[in-house]
């Protein structure tokens, strides 16, 4: 009996160890190391984006460096760094999902596999993500200034109304100034009630002239808001246009949607493992 037992243990333990093999067999871990020797030169990544790579040493940052300028090589060392890995296999970390997220992880699989060089493959990719962040980030500020153009909106309906009505009693302050000074041939007491009437109509004046310009300002604020709606909903549109052309479909027109969570390491894993 105890026999059995070990047989069936060992065959359990024997099982795992194959299913586990296979598991690391196909699984390549994220590259830890961020130092990077270069034909030119050395140093920790530091930034990697579609304008290309900057690298820190000595505590001095170097000149950008075009990832046209690097050879297939240097290309390939870069990949098994650990920035250049996240910034191409990382999108919208800490967001949901959604249908929309699985179509773009396919359509930015076939985009890669079917770069030139891998120059081409990762300078794709990192144009592509800065679209999608800016998109989102476009996206995201709409709300807001929609809000504030609202809220301005709703602010002015009482100043514009405050200021016609002021106006209108300006105006009758001033045909009740003309009337008594048509009348100063009545005495002292036209005197005074045309002294009166000019003090009145100067005081209405000038909170007349006070309304109209808080009313300006509010017009301004109105204008100012709507017009950073208008330039988030256009940079949307032009993004959506420049994704597009990649084959990748977003909220082209209101309401945009942010494009959420992607998973983008098999591909690039597969490009680390053919190498």
């Amino acid at each position: 009996m105890k026999s059995n037992y070990y047989l069936v243990g060992r065959s359990i333990v024997l099982g795992l160890a194959v299913v586990t093999g296979v598991r690391a067999g196909n699984y390549l871990p994220p590259p830890a190391s961020d130092f990077l020797v270069l034909s030119n030169a050395n140093g920790t990544v530091r930034v990697l984006d579609s304008r290309g790579l900057v690298l820190e040493t000595n505590l001095t940052y170097l000149p950008r460096i075009p990832l046209a300028d690097l050879s297939p090589a240097e290309l390939q060392t870069l990949l098994e760094s650990k920035t250049a890995y996240a910034s191409l296999t990382t999108f919208a970390s800490g967001l949901g999902t959604n249908a929309q997220c699985p179509v773009i992880e396919q359509q930015l699989q076939k985009i890669w596999q079917q770069g030139s060089s891998l120059a081409e493959k990762m300078q794709t990719r990192l144009e592509i993500l800065k679209d999608m962040r800016d998109y989102n980030d476009e996206a995201g500020l709409l709300p807001g200034s929609m809000v504030a153009a609202n809220q301005y909106a709703a602010n002015e309906i009482p100043l514009n109304s405050r200021l016609t009505n002021r106006a209108a009693t300006a105006v009758a302050a001033a045909e009740r100034l003309e009337a008594t000074q048509l009348d100063r041939a009545g005495g002292p007491a036209a005197r005074v009630a045309n002294q009166q009437a000019q003090e009145n109509y100067q005081e209405l004046a000038a909170r007349a002239n006070r309304a109209n310009y808080q009313d300006m300002i509010a017009q301004g604020q109105i204008a100012g808001a709507n017009q950073e709606v208008a330039d988030h909903q256009a940079k949307c549109v032009a993004l959506a246009a420049r994704l597009a052309r990649h084959g990748i479909m977003v909220s082209a027109a209101p309401p945009f949607y942010p494009v959420l969570q992607l998973k983008l390491q098999s591909e690039v894993n597969a490009e680390r493992k053919g190498n």
